[in-house]
């Protein structure tokens, strides 16, 4: 998993690709940064941050885990607790919590940094794996892109794409076994909204971050990063066989969500993510004054997933959730743009 993400952090951009890449689109718990984590330019509070109140996040945690909470009970929230601490100081990268990269997507990625590669490379490639030709051609062919004619060749999908947007499949196409791989109850009814949310901040991230100028690959990767301790979290608990709720008691869930933020990065050190992206996630819920750009932007994403999460689950209407939402801002055209990719 380390070499996967060595590749994928590669500056070099292939020019044999002779078409341009398309441009994209023109009760959150608080948690101190762990050690090590790199330290950087606080920023001033920019025009436009949504700021959702308190209820808005309490309602979103009471939709996600109300069915999945039981009563309070200190065995069980010590038990889970101190499985986290254990895990948290263990070697995740050779856990099996944590499903191998195909090898596929490590050989497309040593391609894509090779000035002279070329479409047709990359196709010979990509056809070796039938679920990453569905997945490419899928991309191309929907809302986001929505090309005239039905994309139906490799090498027409890849250049449509391009470098960043091959990149950004391939990262996507990396994360979601880590995300859906599940065998426990738990972990097995949450993995699909959480890898809904995942995807949803992913985009959101990348396009807001494109209307500040930041680089839209490490805000899409902060996206898919952020959800994987709570994963790991959710699997542990499973596999503990004391329990299949969570513990309802406030105590324990600050606990918990605290412990799957430090699991998040401790999973992105050892893969050797950008020092950047893991600051914006250790940073996530500090006060605006208090964090990076790219770390406003991902809470800003963070926010938009749910909201569209819970309109498109029932919970709230579309009317009622863009009415929180400032008007014509980039933050309501990004809330729109959700519901028409990775759909």
């Amino acid at each position: 998993m380390i070499d996967f993400f060595r590749r994928l952090f590669g500056k070099t951009a292939p020019p044999a690709l002779t078409q341009p890449v398309m441009s994209d689109m023109t009760t959150a718990v608080p948690a101190p940064a762990p050690a090590k984590i790199p330290t950087a330019q606080t920023i001033e509070k920019p025009a436009g941050v949504w700021s959702p109140d308190k209820n808005f996040n309490e309602l979103y945690v009471k939709w996600l885990l109300s069915e999945h909470l039981g009563a309070s009970s200190p065995y069980v929230e010590k038990t889970i607790l101190s499985g986290l601490e254990k895990l948290r100081q263990s070697d995740l990268a050779a856990s099996q919590l944590l499903p191998r990269v195909p090898t596929v997507l490590l050989q497309v990625l040593k391609s894509l940094r090779d000035s002279n590669v070329s479409a047709n490379d990359l196709a010979q490639q990509i056809s070796k794996d039938v679920s990453l030709v569905a997945e490419l051609l899928h991309e191309v062919n929907g809302a986001y892109y929505s090309p005239i004619n039905r994309v139906t060749s490799l090498d027409s999908a890849i250049q449509l794409l391009g470098f960043n947007g091959l990149r950004m499949l391939i990262a996507r196409t990396a994360f979601r076994p880590i995300i859906q791989t599940q065998s426990g109850q738990l972990a097995k009814e949450l993995a699909p909204v959480i890898w809904e949310h995942s995807e949803k901040t992913s985009l959101a991230c990348q396009l807001l971050a494109q209307k500040t100028q930041l680089d839209s690959f490490h805000a899409f990767l902060a996206g898919l990063l952020q959800n994987v301790g709570l994963m790991i979290a959710f699997r542990l608990v499973d596999r503990t066989g004391v329990t299949e709720k969570l513990p309802m008691s406030d105590s324990f869930q600050a606990a918990f969500f605290k412990q799957a933020l430090l699991l998040t990065l401790h999973v992105g050190k050892q893969w050797e993510f950008p020092e950047k992206v893991l600051l914006a996630i250790a940073k996530k819920h500090s006060d605006i004054e208090q964090s990076s750009e790219l770390a406003v932007c991902l809470q800003q994403a963070d926010q938009l997933a749910r909201l569209r999460l819970l309109v498109n689950h029932g919970v709230m209407t579309e009317t009622d959730a863009v009415g929180l939402l400032p008007r014509g801002s980039d933050l309501l055209a990004c809330f729109h743009q959700l519901n028409k990719a990775q759909a």
